[in-house]
């Protein structure tokens, strides 16, 4: 019987401590890991009819309000950025995912 167990938590400081040191949790939302291995997940960006707006959108050289956002950033301090709790990094990470600098217009 080990120390914890003698302690009645059923070894819930293994645990804990195990977690701690693991640098990645399986199965948390907003988690980079997927929670369902073996099942390939479609981003629902890429889906329905908010998919087809976002084409349209584009099509006529709208641009997303998110880009009119990462431009601004862009061209702001570390500090400045720091003092709006956003990294440079986090403006990499919108930048990408709304496609901010890929050129209005259908493209096949």
């Amino acid at each position: 019987m080990s120390e914890d167990d003698s302690a009645g938590d059923g070894g819930f400081q293994n645990r804990l401590r195990d977690a701690r040191h693991a640098h990645s949790v399986h199965g948390v939302p907003g988690s980079d890991t997927p929670s369902a291995p073996g099942i390939h997940l479609v981003d629902p960006m890429s889906q329905g009819i908010g998919a087809v707006m976002r084409a349209a959108q584009r099509a006529f050289g709208i641009k997303n309000s998110h880009c009119i956002d990462v431009d601004v950033w862009r061209h702001l301090t570390p500090q400045e950025l720091s003092a709006r709790h956003v990294s440079p990094d986090d403006v990499d990470k919108l930048d990408e995912k709304y496609a901010c600098n890929k050129p209005p217009g259908l493209h096949f």
